[in-house]
């Protein structure tokens, strides 16, 4: 029997949902902060993108990719670097071991709660009429400023634009199962066909200029070596402009540091 045109492209459909759930396979994306943070108001800083279950030298760990686009780093302190970020790890979740006070006083976590109450109240809309994150912040600029008390080195509307990318990116994905970035729907930019995690290699190339730098990359100390690197993703596949996430576990002290890394 001759397959119609709906029937081939029903079957183009189906073969494509089912290779992304295989990608999907074992990976968790966009998990809720109460999953991800025992204390989930880290989420203004700490954006989760994707959690997995890794087994490192006979331990369990659920390990939680994080970005922190939208928001800039302005002190050092141990565990809070320049895109570098130590998390103690039990029961499955992180405990930030930084401190806040290095992305500065700005009103971040009042901002965010302003951003969360208007996606929630419009995000159909926003979904319906596939928003740009650029029309986004021009519809909603007025009120964006005068929400933010930011310090200089921090942007409010990138603060507000990495937020909607990111929940846009989210909110699409538990409607539709699909993983496509806000960029694919409002820009018609084509959609990416990669894997989820980068794989091993990908991973290695990422941190090999980090750890010949490592003396400029890091103003403090840390029992870090490149074979403690467990996985890794594009985090701007999830925001707008997040680095490459890598996750490097410290087994004898059950720390999880976080690398942004930016090429």
């Amino acid at each position: 029997m001759d397959l119609t045109k709906a029937d081939k492209k029903e079957i183009r459909k189906n073969t494509t949902k089912k290779s992304e759930e295989e990608k999907l396979k074992g990976i968790t994306l966009f998990p809720p902060a109460v999953q991800v943070f025992h204390d989930p108001s880290l989420e203004c800083y700490f954006k989760p993108l994707l959690s997995v279950k890794k087994h490192i030298l006979g331990k369990e760990y659920m390990v939680h990719l994080l970005s922190t686009d939208g928001v800039f780093p302005e002190k050092v302190f141990l565990n809070s670097e320049r895109h570098f970020w130590g998390f103690k790890y039990s029961d499955g979740k992180y405990t930030f071991l930084g401190k806040t006070e290095t992305f500065g006083n700005s009103n971040f976590t009042e901002l965010y709660s302003a951003l969360k109450k208007d996606f929630q109240k419009n995000r159909e809309e926003y979904f319906e009429n596939k928003v740009s994150y650029k029309d986004y912040y021009k519809r909603n600029r007025e009120w964006i400023k005068d929400t933010a008390r930011f310090t200089k080195e921090q942007d409010p509307q990138y603060f507000a634009e990495a937020f909607y990318c990111y929940e846009f990116t989210k909110y699409y994905f538990e409607k539709t199962g699909e993983f496509c970035h806000i960029n694919e729907l409002t820009e018609n930019y084509g959609h990416d066909e990669r894997d989820i995690l980068l794989s091993p290699e990908d991973v290695s190339y990422c941190i090999e200029e980090f750890f010949l730098n490592l003396e400029y990359n890091l103003e403090n100390r840390y029992k870090l070596l490149p074979n403690m690197a467990v996985c890794g993703t594009d985090g701007f596949r999830f925001t707008c402009w997040g680095g490459t996430a890598i996750a490097f576990a410290d087994t004898e002290q059950d720390i999880i540091y976080i690398l942004e890394y930016h090429s």
